[in-house]
């Protein structure tokens, strides 16, 4: 069935551009070269692809093994065929996606085949424009909004996003809206998706003040139903009768963006209400500092902090930081142990200091070296109890150990590119018990992959059109 639905979105698609391409041509004079170059500016369509192959070796990936735990080993693809046209001031962009694990036979990885986007957009004049559909929504470096193109299917999300440009492209601003359901129901009922929203709100303004320095604002609110447990039936029920909002404020400094040494500072406040009721006072900074030592050696210095809070009942204050729908890789690590969606989490908020050594040997070649440290900003207080009745208490220890990764990138050619990443993880006592593991019976925590991804172009109307006209 869903081989069927590709096949028929695939022939509708190549019947329009058939179609496009036919009427364009089907004037009864022959366009001169003159008027083919005219109508090539005007109009824009673009068929691409990619096909991106990545092996995986987990042995202690997002959550710590036992020692009577195995690793593995996976090959994820990832298929796109893109098609993007845009003619005077209206556009419209449709992304057709397929992840899935190599040998998978019953179904496909995530959200498997399917539109992963599809939105329309125009330019209303003098810099303003919307853009309504399915869409990626990603702000600055996507640390609370983003794309996470890691992913094997990266997260879209059905909006409307009014923007201005400045003509001076100085600057930036976008005021966008999403609410969720689950059905074209007739009648109010739950949506009760955690980790998800109800209905969002997105505000976000960039300005660009001199050379060396950029401002950024983001602003999201999230509403969610009424979530609580059920003695009766064992689970979660969800009440949309009443919302509970939480709004998240970020800001971002850039400073000297091209000159050898350039700084990214930000920090985050949240608050308001989860979906639970309780209440949000929470708080993220990050800096960033890089430093062209030579024209082929980079240096970044930077760290991280997260709030939170061990000792925090259920309706009392919350002081975790949530990263919602930010990037669920490689901020806190390439292991991502505290990134979105990893098994293992921290409570007790994260302090997170890194170096950075960049080698490029030649303008395809890069080559990084990283080093992190974690710790806890809170004490933990996390007691667990084994098969035998043994229990491990982490306390007073923030100690959460250290990462070390090095990561390879080669672009082969504009549309060809190889990656491959290892990284180790030296856990402590603590770690290993927020991983529900006895001290000293983890195994040795390291990950690596090799990645290439090929993004051919498969038709660019203008360079048809110059083609033909020459």
């Amino acid at each position: 069935m869903k081989l069927k639905q590709f096949t028929l979105t695939f022939s509708l698609c190549l019947c329009a551009s058939s179609f496009l391409l036919a009427a364009q041509a089907s004037d009864k004079d022959t366009p001169s070269a003159k008027e083919n170059h005219a109508q090539a500016e005007d109009t824009r369509f673009i068929i691409s692809a990619e096909i991106r192959e990545r092996g995986v070796y987990s042995h202690g990936y997002k959550q710590l093994l036992a020692l009577d735990q195995q690793g593995s080993f996976f090959v994820g693809q990832r298929t796109r065929l893109n098609f993007d046209f845009q003619k005077g001031p209206l556009g419209f962009f449709v992304q057709i996606e397929d992840g899935r694990i190599w040998g998978e036979t019953n179904g496909s990885h995530s959200q498997g085949l399917g539109v992963s986007q599809a939105y329309f957009h125009m330019n209303i004049g003098k810099g303003f424009g919307f853009k309504i559909g399915r869409m990626p929504l990603q702000y600055e470096d996507g640390r609370y909004l983003s794309y996470s193109s890691w992913d094997e299917c990266p997260k879209t999300h059905d909006a409307l996003v009014f923007n201005f440009r400045s003509q001076d492209k100085k600057t930036k601003v976008d005021l966008g809206a999403s609410f969720s359901n689950t059905s074209d129901s007739y009648f109010l009922n739950p949506y009760g998706l955690d980790n998800y929203f109800k209905y969002l709100l997105i505000g976000y303004i960039s300005h660009q003040f001199t050379p060396d320095f950029r401002l950024g604002l983001l602003s999201v609110t999230d509403f969610q139903e009424e979530k609580s447990w059920d003695s009766e039936t064992g689970d979660y029920t969800y009440n949309p009768d009443k919302i509970y909002g939480r709004s998240t404020v970020g800001l971002y400094l850039e400073l000297f963006k091209g000159s050898p040494v350039s700084a990214l500072i930000y920090g985050y406040g949240q608050f308001g209400k989860l979906n639970t009721g309780q209440h949000v006072t929470s708080g993220l900074a990050s800096f960033k500092m890089k430093y062209n030592a030579l024209p082929k050696l980079e240096l970044q210095l930077g760290y991280d902090f997260v709030s939170g809070d061990w000792m925090v009942e259920d309706f009392e204050n919350k002081r975790g930081f949530s990263k919602f729908l930010g990037s669920t890789h490689s901020f806190l690590g390439i292991m991502d142990f505290f990134n979105p969606g990893a098994t293992s989490s921290c409570l007790g908020g994260l302090h997170q200091p890194l170096l950075s050594i960049i080698y490029r040997p030649a303008p395809k070649h890069s080559l990084e070296l990283t080093g992190r440290y974690f710790w806890t900003v809170a004490s933990p207080d996390i007691t667990i109890t084994d098969a035998w009745g043994q229990t491990a208490t982490a306390y007073n220890s923030h100690d959460l150990g250290f990462e070390g990764s090095l990561i390879y990138k080669y672009k082969i050619r504009s549309d060809l590119s190889l990656e491959a990443g290892y990284a180790l993880h030296t856990p402590t006592d603590s770690f290993e018990i927020m991983n529900e593991i006895m001290p000293g019976n983890s195994k040795f925590a390291h990950f690596g992959y090799i990645m290439i991804s090929y993004k051919p172009t498969l038709f660019n109307l203008s360079k048809h059109l110059k083609r033909h006209n020459d």
